[in-house]
């Protein structure tokens, strides 16, 4: 929208000298209220290396295994890590997570990739919370701002950095985020939290956990926070605030070796200072039932509506019906196997508000068909696995997909892993894309044929094809001593048939103003390569530090300026240090320090965040976070079609948290 230079920035300046004064006064503060308290508590640090190394992870082969038997880059937040973190949202904690991409673009507005081609409508990435797919047909891509996840409920998020769509099909092409909310059975009691500060003005959260019998438990929770303006580049404000109220419910019932889950939530959001607004709601049941310690099946069901009236594009209403069944099993002692089936209905409707967006057909509707089977064989048990796999899907627009994938696991000491992956995943076309449903209009108008006025516009094309990676990968986990914890990964990426606007446009006259369209084609093609590395260091019981770093190098073919902005999408160059710190068991200090490289334009930036948390007991937790404390304001990210652009300031707020 529109930027109002009549407001004036709340979030004035603060020097360097100021701000270093006021975090040793928190400091000071936090140390001494320690002193205070006469009955110890428990220590809250993170897991043990050990634990780490162990962790369970069911991303990767859609089953409970070791995180360090894992053959793909996968990072695990833990509750704790995201506790201490500061984090408000899924988006802000994925900055955490080695090789992910996180840029805010305005106060409500994220762009989050992993591994390249990152942007406010960036489509290469697969998030799921709690099974369910949070992809808009659209786009491709996660409305972010609806993704309001009370982070006190989450049970850990889990990251593949690389393809998933073996097992979780098409647009899983550089990564997957599984975000995993905790059992009803694990969230019993009673919990209050309320905060806020200048940026995050306002935050609010109530949850009540009991039983309804001996086997049953529920959830109900609901919470609320609201979010200042952003300003420009010249200190005005952006006119971006926003809210967003968060509510739901979470029912589980175990008998025997039955598992059964029902859950739904709503998030409402107003935006970009009650210009737009959007809601999604949505409801989740799940059975499982184990039918030995190697076999295991499932079958899952959800519906999903999400609504959004923006106030430069377009109101759309986008309504999910997704089921899917998978059976693991054992085939002898040396073979583990797994399939499934799945269908998803997706039926959507448009509404023009907006000059910018052209609304051509005001319904589209599609069918989605997919089945996988995956084998993981022990070749030397507890030494060298080999898992095959694939996946075949049917859509509408581009008719069947096949998503293959081989991956090896050696263990040459327990605690040491290697492993390798080579998989093809797709990327089918969107709504956007394929269908002429709607076509954004961007630019000037000019003087075309026969001297009349036009004006660009993107337009749907029923012949574009999937986007095809092939990714070849490589991996080691090392646990040299009980106190570091070692996790390297390198990938090699090789893309086809990107899709991007035609470089000519297709004229068609108007009065007064015509069209130049510019359909959807494939039209780039190329590489991208690099790796990512962790290293975790536990000096003392109280101490954890993780220091890492992540390269990617881009070369992308096609026509300018396209390629060039595929290329310069994400940084060549992240590097972070967190540090996690338990100065007495009551009184903890995290830090974060991030550099990024620059993109398209947007200079490279090194900031960090802190977080102070005082716990007197097991029920009660103060915590002071602040966040981008090493300048006053920086960008993230270029500018985007249809978004204001903003820059990120330096923000300060308190939280008090109550259990009982």
């Amino acid at each position: 929208m529109h930027p109002h230079p009549e407001k004036v920035r709340r979030h004035l300046p603060v020097s360097p000298a100021k701000n270093a004064r006021a975090v040793a006064s928190l400091l000071c503060a936090a140390l001494a209220a320690a002193s205070l308290v006469a009955e110890p508590a428990k220590n809250f640090g993170d897991l043990t290396m050990e634990e780490l190394m162990n962790e369970t992870v069911t991303s990767v082969s859609k089953k409970e295994q070791k995180l360090s038997d894992a053959a793909a880059a996968v990072s695990v937040l833990s509750n704790e890590d995201l506790r201490r973190s500061g984090a408000t949202s899924v988006s802000d904690a994925l900055r955490l997570v080695p090789g992910m991409d996180v840029g805010a673009i305005n106060s409500s507005h994220t762009a989050v990739s992993s591994r390249g081609f990152n942007g406010l409508y960036a489509n290469k990435l697969l998030v799921l919370i709690d099974g369910r797919a949070v992809y808009t047909p659209l786009f491709g891509g996660v409305y972010w701002d609806l993704q309001q996840t009370m982070m006190e409920d989450v049970d850990r998020i889990e990251v593949i950095r690389g393809p998933g769509a073996t097992l979780w099909g098409a647009n899983a092409v550089n990564g997957v985020v599984n975000v995993v909310t905790r059992s009803a059975r694990d969230t019993q009691g009673g919990l209050i939290y309320g905060g806020g500060g200048d940026v995050h003005e306002t935050m609010g959260g109530v949850r009540y956990g009991g039983q309804i019998d001996e086997h049953t438990y529920y959830r109900v929770y609901a919470t609320e926070q609201s979010q200042d303006d952003y300003s420009l580049a010249n200190g005005l404000s952006a006119g971006d605030a926003w809210s967003s109220q968060h509510g739901g419910f979470r029912v589980d019932r175990y008998v025997n070796d039955t598992h059964l889950t029902w859950q739904g939530d709503m998030t409402a959001a107003d935006l970009d200072d009650h210009a737009s607004d959007a809601y999604n709601v949505n409801s989740l049941g799940r059975w499982t039932r184990t039918l030995s310690d190697r076999s295991e099946v499932e079958a899952q069901v959800y519906y999903d509506r999400t609504h959004r009236d923006d106030l430069l594009s377009a109101a759309t209403t986008v309504d999910t019906v997704d089921f899917t069944l998978q059976h693991s099993f054992g085939l002898g002692e040396r073979n583990d196997a797994i399939w499934g089936v799945g269908y998803r209905f997706i039926d959507g409707t448009v509404k023009q508000t907006s000059p910018a967006i052209l609304v051509h057909d005001t319904t589209f509707s599609q069918h989605l068909f997919n089945a996988f089977v995956q084998d993981a064989i022990k070749l030397v048990p507890d030494r060298l696995t080999l898992t095959l796999g694939t996946k075949v899907e049917h859509n509408d627009y581009t008719g069947f997909e096949i998503q293959p994938s081989v991956s090896m696991v050696f263990k040459p000491a327990k605690n040491q892993t290697l492993w390798a992956s080579i998989s093809r995943a797709v990327r089918t076309p969107t709504v956007l894309e394929s269908r002429d449903v709607f076509a954004p209009v961007f630019g000037a108008p000019f003087v075309g044929p026969g001297g009349g006025l036009y004006v660009p516009a993107l337009t749907g094309n029923p012949d574009v094809s999937s986007e095809t990676l092939w990714a070849y990968e490589l991996g080691w986990r090392i646990q040299p001593t009980a106190r570091v914890n070692v996790d390297v990964a390198v990938f090699y990426n090789d893309y086809n048939g990107l899709i991007v606007p035609a470089s000519a446009p297709q004229f068609v006259p108007g009065v007064p103003v015509g069209l130049a369209e510019l359909p959807w084609v494939n039209g780039l093609t190329g590489h991208t390569y690099g790796g990512e590395a962790a290293v975790t260091v536990s000096p003392t019981d109280e101490w954890r530090l993780t220091a890492a770093y992540s390269l990617l190098v881009a070369d992308i073919q096609g026509p300018a300026p396209y390629a060039a902005n595929s290329e310069e999408s994400a940084p060549r160059n992240q590097l972070s240090l967190r540090s996690a710190y338990d100065i007495t068991p009551h009184l903890s200090i995290d830090g974060q320090l991030r550099y990024v490289d620059s993109i398209q334009g947007v200079p490279a930036y090194l900031t960090a965040d802190l977080r102070l948390s005082y716990r007197p007991n097991d029920h009660l937790e103060f915590s002071l976070v602040s966040q981008n404390l090493l300048d006053a304001q920086h960008p993230e990210q270029p500018s985007a079609l249809n978004a204001v652009t903003a820059e990120v300031p330096r923000g300060f707020y308190a939280k008090i948290l109550y259990r009982f």
